[in-house]
């Protein structure tokens, strides 16, 4: 049966979602070295930990600093023993530092859980939600410039309707992006509150929809401020070479986007695209087929792809979790 941790030792309050499943997926054994490269609330960060044992090292990466300063309290002992290493970088980066580290090549998993944590969705004051009044914020680091706020009030119409379009696959991106330009112009868009208020307002839906029509705006919009896409792809082109053979890289993703992303990269790593391409125009043996592909790793199947019934039931933002595994040759 799957259980639900939730880590709010010191008040962040943060459900972790696949929480065993992400972790057993890696295969880590005692004296290896893990990377939690979205540490958030530290729920996966605790069961790495458990896994590389004592003489093991985990290496856990979050751009939020309010995620930094409580895994510090949380995790003292193990940070004061170096078995736990706490970087305030975004994912994107983890290779150049693991690499000047001095151990690439060298690491048995790496996991990714990109999921905005609930404190991020929970606190009004960083305007992420358009649930909770607060600023129109939505930077994961705070300490970057280039709020939604900005965004919302300068991107020139057509901008704004490619990101709602590309980012938030909203189908009514042009009305959208037209109806902000037009309120702009008279009073720019502050608050999150302010903002979905008047596109509920001004929603083509009506009231039969189910899901309040800010919802793919507001994520859009957080994904264009946070480069989330970019950001990914750099993560995922990086942590590859990382791998020691048969070590693994998990990644939990929420929507179709990130999913794609992810799926899409696991099947040129493990040579699935060159394999259809290469069909299509001889006929070759499995042997001289694994010659000419040169993949990097396999897929790895798992059974528990998705959260379960319960966890959706514990905690209802899980329900587009899901998992994907890649093993390094």
């Amino acid at each position: 049966m799957n259980q639900i941790e939730p880590i709010d030792g010191n008040g962040f309050g943060h459900l972790t979602v696949l929480l065993h499943e992400a972790a057993a997926s890696l295969n880590l054994v005692p004296g290896s070295i893990a990377i939690d490269c979205t540490l958030g609330g530290g729920g996966h960060t605790r069961l790495l930990l458990n896994a590389v044992g004592k003489n093991g090292k985990v290496f856990a990466f979050d751009r939020d600093s309010t995620a930094i300063d409580h895994a510090q309290k949380t995790f003292a002992a193990e940070v004061a023993s170096g078995q736990l290493l706490l970087v305030h970088k975004p994912f994107s980066e983890m290779a150049d530092h693991v690499r000047k580290a001095g151990l690439a090549a060298a690491i048995s998993g790496v996991l990714a859980d990109l999921g905005v944590s609930s404190p991020q969705l929970d606190i009004g004051e960083r305007g992420f939600s358009f649930l909770k009044d607060g600023p129109l914020d939505m930077r994961m680091d705070p300490s970057r410039p280039g709020t939604a706020a900005d965004l919302v009030n300068t991107a020139e119409e057509a901008e704004l309707a490619r990101i709602f379009r590309d980012f938030g696959e909203e189908p009514m991106a042009r009305h959208f992006a037209k109806m902000i330009c037009r309120q702009r112009a008279t009073e720019p868009f502050t608050t999150t509150l302010q903002l979905a208020s008047y596109l509920e307002k001004h929603s083509p839906y009506g009231s039969k929809s189910r899901k309040h029509p800010a919802t793919k705006i507001f994520q859009a919009i957080r994904i264009a401020v946070n480069e989330e896409l970019d950001e990914l792809n750099r993560f995922l082109a990086g942590a590859v070479p990382l791998l020691a053979p048969k070590g693994r890289l998990s990644v939990i993703t929420f929507h179709s986007l990130e999913d794609r992303a992810v799926k899409h990269f696991f099947a040129e790593a493990s040579g699935k695209t060159k394999r259809q391409e290469l069909s299509r125009r001889v006929v070759l043996t499995e042997s001289e087929m694994d010659k000419m592909v040169n993949a990097q790793g396999r897929v790895v199947a798992t059974s528990e792809a998705e959260p379960s019934a319960e966890e959706i039931e514990i905690n209802p933002r899980a329900r587009s979790a899901r998992l994907r595994v890649f093993e390094r040759a």
